[in-house]
């Protein structure tokens, strides 16, 4: 069996990059024979004869396929994230993606939420709309969780509308005069001007913030280990891969309520959620100030990626669908 897998990014720091390694490091270890298109990195790498292909992130691929007059000429998996999902296919489902999708022998998404807005879109797809969660991938060796909170406060994310990276700025204005050494560093690829203007003009103002540009995931391991605390203010996401990172790392993390934080975190069990600059702020004195809280939360969280998003058990879910494409 030979899976090609279309891919919007391989060599860039992305999501994508990370979840497509990933995979096809599991596979390639589980002796699935595996090659990778990186679509929009003008990369036309060599495209071995494959059995299946497997696309990741619908919306750009379609662009992509009808501009390079791509033609699908073997069954497919289509896996769905939450740009596609939660913003793309919201706005329209033209007939050329109704086709598309339609034509998918599966459709992974990454939570029940995911699932539950495919069929929205059309109920015909509830039968091969499947849930495999992402898998936490740690090729490092995991230091002992930090006793002593600065805060030193990471947001890894790219910097687009959807993450609203800015989020939290009136609260840590807040925050600052109560921890004299707080810092705040976003990290991730500059994606809109607009925003990465907007950062750079925080950045400016306050000594103790800073953007630190995009870093390749190989090593993530001393961001995280620097970190007290690592935070998501998306508006939505899919499955956010820097949180459960930080969570398999020991570090504290707190959340902006949305479906994939809701399905993925309990509050004071797992993690931290807020709405509001106050919840924030609150549940900030309460990861620095309560040494057992913080302890008991951390443990559970990292209990919890060994159980649940395990890159061996998300592969052979992979596995288990190419095989029911071969049977067909």
């Amino acid at each position: 069996m030979h899976i090609l897998f279309f891919a919007p990014y391989f060599n860039q720091p992305r999501g994508n990059s990370t979840t497509i390694k990933r995979l096809v490091y599991f596979l390639q270890n589980k002796n699935i024979s595996t090659s990778v298109i990186p679509y929009l990195e003008n990369d036309d790498w060599h495209r071995s004869e494959a059995n299946i292909y497997h696309i990741l992130h619908a919306t750009r691929f379609i662009h992509w396929a009808r501009e390079n007059d791509f033609i699908l000429n073997r069954p497919y998996v289509v896996t769905m994230g939450g740009t596609d999902i939660n913003i793309d296919l919201q706005a329209s489902l033209d007939e050329e993606m109704f086709y598309f999708l339609d034509n998918a022998s599966f459709i992974s998404v990454f939570t029940e939420d995911g699932k539950e807005k495919v069929i929205q879109l059309f109920q015909g797809w509830a039968n091969k709309t499947i849930v495999i969660p992402q898998g936490i991938w740690m090729p490092w060796n995991i230091s002992p969780t930090k006793k002593n909170m600065i805060p030193h406060i990471l947001l890894p994310a790219g910097l687009r509308p959807v993450k609203d990276v800015l989020h939290v700025l009136p609260a840590l204005d807040d925050l600052v005069s109560h921890y004299t050494n707080l810092t705040f560093t976003i990290l991730g690829a500059n994606l809109n001007k607009d925003v990465y203007d907007q950062v750079q003009i925080m950045a400016q103002q306050r000594q103790w913030m800073n953007y630190a540009g995009v870093v390749p995931y190989e090593v993530m391991k001393a961001w995280y280990e620097k970190a007290d605390i690592v935070i998501n203010s998306s508006l939505s996401e899919g499955q956010p891969l820097a949180l459960m990172e930080a969570m398999a790392m020991g570090r504290p993390i707190i959340a902006r309520k949305n479906e994939a934080s809701l399905s993925m975190i309990q509050h004071e069990q797992t993690g931290w959620l807020y709405e509001t600059m106050d919840d924030f702020k609150e549940v900030v004195h309460s990861i620095v100030t309560n040494d057992l809280l913080r302890d008991r939360v951390t443990k559970q969280a990292q209990d919890e990626i060994v159980k649940q998003y395990s890159p061996e058990k998300e592969v052979l879910a992979y596995i288990n669908l190419y095989r029911q494409i071969e049977n067909i």
